[in-house]
């Protein structure tokens, strides 16, 4: 029996010999047509007219804009020192508290409030240490007590006062804050002024803007330097200890 064949030849009508129709003779071609072909408008406009009655939203801008402005209010208003802690320069600090005996030890600045301690000389028993301090560039300016801070070494030549003070809610931008420590004692009185600028306490946004802080007018103690910042000499730091200037034709110490 003979194989049935693979290959097919077109359909034709043998009557006729006409060819079938094929796929793509009878797939509708596609068409495009607009909305204004149809009898319908380009276009659809809404109009928006405000309620009778108020909407109620639960979150009220206002509320939030009040506390932008009373979060940025207390930013403007944040104060920092504007001077370095006098104990941080022992050298200074003692000479200061010798020369004029009384001196700022530290300070600092918290919850809107100054606090700090001050060094007296033990001049005598009765003494009394107050702080003076303005609000309004020395307008007017209060006097606040000290307190006594009992030293851990019984016998010391020195004594340590303390003070807390509240900064005041509103401070006027163009005033400036300032205040200097008083020492009255045997019927003399004393003043630490921070070498007659006063310690000054200023916005914090002034502080930033502030340039590079100028060269301390201090003693110069003729300290030179390697090139890799390290000093050549101890004389300059401790002025007072003994110098050995032949040191190097010393023999072995035992």
């Amino acid at each position: 029996k003979p194989l049935r064949p693979c290959i097919q030849l077109s359909s034709k009508n043998e009557a006729g010999g006409i060819v079938a129709p094929t796929m793509q003779e009878k797939k509708v071609k596609k068409r495009v047509s607009f909305a204004d072909n149809q009898g319908m408008a380009l276009t659809m406009v809404k109009v928006f007219s405000e309620f009778d009655d108020p909407l109620d939203i639960p979150f009220n801008i206002t509320e939030l804009l009040d506390n932008i402005v009373s979060l940025t209010t207390a930013e403007s208003e944040s104060f920092v020192l504007d001077f370095s802690q006098p104990s941080a320069d022992y050298l200074d600090f003692r000479n200061r508290l010798q020369t004029d005996h009384v001196c700022l030890e530290n300070c600092m600045l918290k919850d809107r409030a100054i606090t700090g301690t001050v060094k007296v000389q033990n001049l005598a028993f009765e003494k009394a240490v107050k702080i003076r301090m303005t609000f309004d560039t020395w307008k007017s300016f209060t006097d606040f007590p000290c307190w006594y801070v009992k030293d851990t070494y019984a016998g010391s030549d020195r004594d340590t006062f303390s003070f807390d003070i509240s900064l005041p809610e509103k401070v006027q931008s163009y005033e400036r804050m300032e205040f200097a420590v008083c020492f009255e004692c045997r019927g003399q009185t004393y003043w630490d002024s921070n070498k007659g600028k006063n310690y000054r306490i200023i916005r914090a946004e002034l502080k930033s803007t502030q340039g590079t802080a100028e060269p301390q007018n201090g003693p110069d103690f003729g300290i030179s330097f390697d090139q890799f910042g390290s000093p050549r000499c101890s004389y300059g730091l401790f002025p007072e200890w003994p110098s050995y200037l032949g040191y190097e034709k010393l023999g072995p110490y035992y």
